[in-house]
């Protein structure tokens, strides 16, 4: 293109833009002359330029007056000490805590620039002073380990680590050897064959299956997590433990700890740096070595010749190349030899072997066809969007004293319950190597009263984990897939989907259900198929779940007494804790997770609450109140007008009292089947006045004896 032609075509573009810009105003001006038109048809006056700005002084008067009667009212409602109106307090502990707050985080952001701007001095000084020696050390033990691997025939050094196995970090600090436990548990088996168990007659009570073996103790820490346990205790005693940091109130770093921070790094920069140069040393001295080698053949070759022995020396060193040729496969073939002689390592006691799967039913079909049938089933569901921070409750405000010997069992706490979701649950799911190395937890069961958060818990764990959730409820597939096969079919594609998409959480809600042997309670569901009918195909399914598969089911269940007979437990019940590996109860909460609840969830639910806000009344009032009956209250008091009114007229105790008594506690004697579900029957202690009472009979009986 020319310039003449590129100025024709920018000139026709401005052109049709100014055309462009002209016919938008012209449109303006023909929408205004068109309304003024109207309004003189209809008899009205157009406005001046002296009217308009009349109007707008009467429209900002109007509001400035309006502000300035409100300002007046408050203050004679403040004058007469009627005014509603919330203003902040400036003793408020929430207000002076948020402050403080802010104020920390400030320093806590200027601390960690000063040290960040801190660190590359603080390196550099390190690589002056220390940069040297270090260097030494590693050339020094670098070189004696070439003069221990060097070969004694042919002089050459051993070919140098690669950068991808580590290079000179094992020579420089070799790793430790790893001590491996014996196994105790094989010793107690072996005691234990020899002593002869005694059958005791009649028959044995049914004892329910506890979690953990070993109750009065401990949980033991797998041996693959002790050892980063271990570590991180020597690194903090090592750094944090002789350390008297009382004078440094705002939290400045220490150069001290800095520095060894920072060494380690300077350490494998100069490695790398010293990698670097042994390498190109022993890569001179190979070539020194081979020259050298060659110089010693030709001056041989020289003297051969003049003595007349060239041919001999030729062929003689013919031979020894042929010979170090079958030094070297000799070599290879003997280590072979000596790998194949040797033992196998001894396989773990403790893995289980895989279970022999049935052949696969479902291999005909595409993934994407079994994940639509699951879908359309609606067996394959988005999981609801909940968190653990709606199940409100900490660790540190507990209202139940623990004993420190048997805490171990079922949980009493609403925070213990949050916890041990989370870590059986939520962190098997999300790390594949706790999943791996951890004790496997394939099977999960959350028992409690009704509206105990249960369904919250499982919802929060597969939304935490990222899983896909899969729905195999009894309301859920009633109806669909009637007889054992298909049933069986179901069952395998489901798990097989969630193997797949791993990780993945398959639930039942209300798992009591699917174990219930009673035709009457099984009526009384109101179902069109037997929940039971998926028990055989689940159990075989659960048990082919293998470690690092990142599987979990999880169930749940509020009417445990439904599995227990007239007299206690039965065999169904021992059954159905014999199905889950661990078993959480859901509590009702104590004083002190009700005095964080009634603040948590009027705040969450739009009340504005000041510190003279008495929680604790409320707290008391609600003992053994469910968390779903709390949150039903709150729902209650704070409608959409009342939260409307809520900065100007604060909330009262008494408007949540008011509603307070429309809701039921629990039943005790629900609350206590509840708490000891899954224990064994505790003895009843006998009064001695009862013993007294019987042993009467049997005295006035012996003294009539012995008068005749």
């Amino acid at each position: 293109m020319t310039p003449d032609e590129a100025v024709a075509l920018i000139q026709a573009e401005e052109r049709g833009r100014q055309s462009r810009k002209r016919i938008v105003e012209l449109t303006k001006i023909k929408a205004m002359q068109e309304t003024e038109l109207e309004r003189q048809r209809a008899g009205i006056k157009s406005h001046t330029k002296d009217s308009a700005c009349g109007v707008m002084q009467c429209i900002t008067r109007g509001f400035n007056a309006r502000l300035q009667t409100e300002r007046t009212v408050l203050d004679e409602l403040t004058l007469i000490h009627m005014n509603n109106f919330i203003p902040p307090d400036p003793k408020d502990p929430q207000i002076r805590l948020q402050s403080n707050l802010e104020r920390r985080k400030k320093i806590q952001e200027a601390n960690k620039l000063e040290e960040t701007n801190s660190m590359m001095d603080m390196k550099q000084k390190i690589i002056e002073i220390e940069g040297q020696e270090m260097r030494e050390i590693m050339q020094e033990r670098i070189n004696v380990w070439l003069n221990e691997n060097r070969d004694p025939d042919t002089n050459f050094y051993p070919p140098y680590p690669r950068p991808a196995a580590g290079g000179s970090k094992d020579i420089i600090d070799p790793p430790p050897e790893l001590w491996r436990p014996e196994d105790e548990k094989k010793k107690k088996k072996g005691e234990d064959s020899g002593r002869k168990k005694k059958k005791k007659p009649g028959k044995m009570p049914i004892r329910m299956p506890q979690p953990d073996e070993d109750a009065d103790l401990p949980p033991m820490c797998p041996n693959y997590f002790g050892r980063h346990i271990q570590h991180s205790i020597e690194s903090y005693l090592k750094t944090w433990h002789d350390k008297d940091d009382f004078d440094n109130h705002e939290q400045t770093f220490i150069p001290e700890i800095l520095k060894n921070t920072l060494r380690p790094l300077v350490f494998e920069e100069v490695r790398l740096n010293v990698d670097v140069a042994s390498k190109e040393l022993i890569l001179q001295l190979k070539k020194k070595l081979a020259r050298d080698k060659k110089e010693a053949i030709k001056i041989a070759l020289k003297q051969a010749k003049k003595e007349g022995r060239e041919k001999e020396f030729k062929a003689q060193l013919k031979a020894e190349k042929q010979q170090a040729k079958k030094d070297r496969i000799a070599k290879a073939k003997a280590k072979k030899e000596a790998a194949a002689k040797e033992p196998p390592p001894p396989e773990d006691p403790t893995k289980k072997k895989k279970p022999k799967r049935k052949k696969d039913k479902t291999e005909k079909f595409s993934v994407e066809s079994l994940f639509t049938e699951l879908v359309k089933e609606g067996i394959l569901q988005v999981c609801p969007k909940r968190t653990f921070d709606e199940y409100i409750s900490e660790e540190w405000l507990q209202g139940v004293e623990q004993d420190p010997i048997k805490a171990w069992g079922l949980d009493n706490s609403m925070a213990q319950a949050k916890r041990l979701t989370i870590e059986y649950a939520v962190l098997p799911l999300a790390s594949e190597i706790v999943n791996q190395n951890a004790p496997f937890v394939r099977s999960l069961l959350l028992h409690g009263a009704p509206k105990t958060g249960k369904t919250l818990l499982a919802h929060a764990a597969c939304q935490a984990a990222g899983a896909t959730f899969l729905n195999l409820s009894a309301s859920v597939i009633d109806g669909k897939y009637p007889g054992a096969k298909n049933i069986n079919r179901m069952l395998q594609i489901s798990f097989k989907i969630a193997k797949i998409m791993a990780p993945s959480m398959i639930y039942i809600e209300d798992v009591d259900q699917v174990f219930v042997t009673d035709k009457k309670k099984m009526k009384a569901y109101g179902l069109k198929d037997k929940p039971n009918r998926i028990k055989k195909g689940l159990t075989q399914e659960l048990k082919a779940i293998n470690p690092g598969e990142r599987v979990i089911f999880v169930g749940t269940t509020s009417k445990p007494q439904n599995l227990q007979g007239k007299k206690g437990p039965t065999k169904a019940t021992a059954n159905f804790c014999k199905f889950f590996t661990k078993r959480i109860y859901t509590p009702y909460p104590d004083h002190g997770a009700l005095l964080q609840l009634w603040r948590g969830l009027l705040e969450r639910h739009g009340a504005v609450l000041d510190h003279h806000f008495n929680v604790s009344i409320l707290a008391t009032l609600s003992a053994n109140y469910s968390i779903g009956d709390i949150e039903e209250i709150c729902k209650l008091v704070l409608t959409t007008q009342r939260i409307r009114k809520v900065k100007r007229v604060k909330l009262e105790v008494e408007e949540v009292m008011d509603h307070l008594y429309r809701f039921n506690p629990i039943d005790p004697a629900l609350l206590l089947i509840a708490k000891n579900f899954g224990k064994d029957p505790q003895p009843v202690a006998e009064d001695p006045n009862d013993k007294k009472k019987k042993q009467l009979p049997e005295d006035k009986n012996k003294k009539t004896k012995n008068n005749k």
